[in-house]
């Protein structure tokens, strides 16, 4: 009775609290004016928002994961002492980010919600405090599983739905590619109910990802995570990807038979099929024990199937948790410890330069493998040649490797440079950087990796997105002299493709019907995919409002382009420009006789 008294003596506390007004107990609250701070508000949330696009939509995050959550921060205070300037859309109010791909929705049987997180002990500590009141703790240990979180739906113990998180309400249909998870069980064994609701992290088995790293095109996804959510959401994917994927179950939501417990609800788990290891979970009853455990999974991170990035700390008393409740992006009952960034001492065996489709040479470091975030990096980009000269670098030195956002590998710190004269880096590009507008249209020798580069975003999603033909086939098709230059590909014939091995007649015919359909689109679209140099899309998005069609643009008079924004009028020269080259004009003949332009 007395811990009951305590408890409701708590909550009345935490109503209390919440009623008063924000000066009432918030003594850091900054001084600053209401305008001052509508826009710094405003600042943060289109900076959170343009990260978050870069790491859920592009896979390549600018800043660190203690960096974002710093922004992340400083907006929640902010809107703790500003109530009234928060905005209805603030990221503080909403869970993931949109993903569903045009998949049907899947409405989850309550709010999917994202942990309360910090990089070093704060949000635990706040959890800790707010449990303050309640007498002796029972809490539940638990590696954060860095992966893509999914709700699975039994009724009468067969699999009926699979959904990711979304918005937080509704999720996209992943059941036909969650079936295929080894692990994930069809129907359930033992006793259950009507209806059971389960929630888990769909991963990467780090072994089997580095197999199929092994066999695939390094990059093909950034992280563990990011291949996970890749092939998880594809419409089809690769099987051996698919293969790669593993299930870490890690809440029963409802179905249960009373279990008082989440240790007991895991146990229920296990007996009904679920690959659950009772030996990730540990029981911990203060900040001590949770930092003890938070030091022996940091130890342990490198020797899990999984790539890890923090511990989960969970109220283990589900009566409590239903009382302590959920907040609008988080519950109230589970915090997160994120780990610090993953660094690896390595050294440079050589310093290459690649070169991209508009002639851009970029400076890669081949360096001794070594592993970070649960893959083998042997590949880091040194960006361009000012950052050579910055951290004075060259072949032999011993050097830091960091993952910036947990995704981009990257040089931070040289802690051992090989015997030269100060300043002496490896600068040389080995090659020219000039290059002209219609440089590499065609395959050769001393063009093969800018055509390739060219030819590949060309038939890419950013490009006529033309399915089915990857960098690995196109280069296929080059090798084989059936593609010398882009035109060449709308004149491909299905039984030369066929004869091609990794080809078959069905698949030959199936790729040369996607060439043909991707070649009905707008010209300005052609144009976007031919990669000209200093020429982007929203730049040609703006043209194609102002002129018909390419034919009108090429025809243009002079006094046209002073109508335009300086930008624009640039844009429209520079392609007028490139097919004026021989080489353009070549293309554009072509194309006119297929029809395509």
């Amino acid at each position: 009775m007395n811990a009951q008294k305590n408890f409701c003596l708590f909550l009345m506390a935490i109503i209390t609290m919440s009623s008063l007004p924000v000066a009432a107990f918030s003594n850091s609250c900054p001084k600053t004016s209401l305008p001052e701070a509508s826009q710094q508000m405003i600042t943060l949330v289109n900076d959170i928002r343009y990260h978050n696009r870069l790491y859920y939509e592009k896979a390549a995050p600018e800043i660190s994961d203690a960096e974002y959550d710093r922004l992340f921060q400083r907006l929640l205070r902010l809107e703790e002492c500003f109530p009234a300037l928060v905005v209805a859309d603030s990221p503080t109010r909403k869970v993931g980010y949109g993903e569903d791909n045009g998949a049907r929705a899947v409405t989850h049987e309550r709010p999917m919600l994202s942990l309360s997180s910090s990089t070093g002990s704060d949000a635990i500590e706040t959890l800790l405090k707010r449990l303050g009141a309640i007498g002796e703790l029972s809490l539940l240990v638990q590696p954060k599983v860095d992966g893509l979180p999914v709700e699975l739906v039994y009724e009468a113990g067969s699999l009926v739905s699979a959904s990711t998180r979304g918005n937080g309400r509704f999720g996209a249909d992943v059941t036909e590619r969650v079936r295929e998870i080894r692990g994930v069980p069809h129907f359930l064994t033992g006793t259950f109910s009507a209806r059971v609701v389960v929630r888990g992290e769909v991963y990467a088995d780090l072994a089997m990802l580095q197999n199929y790293r092994s066999g695939n095109p390094a990059g093909t996804y950034a992280t563990p995570r990011h291949l996970a959510a890749g092939v998880l959401k594809a419409q089809q994917p690769d099987p051996v990807a698919v293969a790669v994927l593993r299930l870490f179950p890690f809440e029963l939501v409802s179905g249960g038979g009373g279990e008082r417990s989440d240790l007991d609800a895991l146990q229920l788990l296990q007996t009904w099929g679920f690959s659950v290891d009772l030996n990730q979970s540990r029981l911990v009853r203060n900040l001590i024990e949770v930092q003890d455990a938070y030091r022996i999974n940091l130890a342990n991170r490198n020797q899990q199937p999984f790539a890890m990035d923090g511990i989960v700390v969970k109220v283990n008393d589900l009566t409590l948790r239903r009382q302590l409740g959920e907040g609008e992006r988080a519950p109230l009952w589970a915090a997160a410890w994120k780990f610090p960034a993953e660094t690896a001492s390595t050294r440079i065996m050589k310093i290459n330069w690649t070169v991209g489709r508009t002639g851009r040479r970029t400076p890669v470091a081949e360096v001794v493998p070594v592993r970070l975030g649960g893959v083998q990096i042997s590949r880091v980009s040194l960006h361009n040649r000012a950052e050579i000269v910055r951290l004075d670098i060259a072949m032999g030195d011993q050097v830091v490797v960091a993952l910036v956002g947990d995704v981009i590998p990257q040089i931070v710190e040289v802690v051992q440079r090989v015997p030269r004269e100060r300043g002496a880096g490896a600068v040389s590009t080995g090659a020219s950087s000039k290059s002209t507008l219609d440089a590499c249209l065609h395959d050769s020798p001393v063009c093969r990796n800018q055509f390739l580069a060219r030819a590949s975003y060309f038939v890419s999603k950013s490009g006529l997105n033309v399915s089915g033909l990857g960098r690995k086939r196109l280069l296929k098709l080059v090798d084989a002299g059936f593609v010398s230059d882009i035109p060449d590909l709308f004149q491909l014939k299905a039984e030369d493709v066929a004869a091609l091995p990794g080809f078959t007649s069905e698949t030959a015919q199936r790729l040369i019907t996607a060439i043909l359909a991707a070649a009905n689109v707008d010209s300005f679209r052609i144009v976007t995919a031919l990669s000209i140099p200093g020429v982007g899309p929203k730049s040609i998005q703006q043209l194609s409002r102002q002129f018909n069609s390419l034919d009108v643009l090429l025809a243009a008079e002079e006094n046209r382009f002073t109508a335009l924004s300086r930008r624009d009028a640039r844009t429209a020269k520079t392609i007028r420009s490139f097919f004026k080259t021989p080489g353009g004009e070549e293309l554009l003949v072509k194309f006119c006789r297929l029809g395509i332009l």
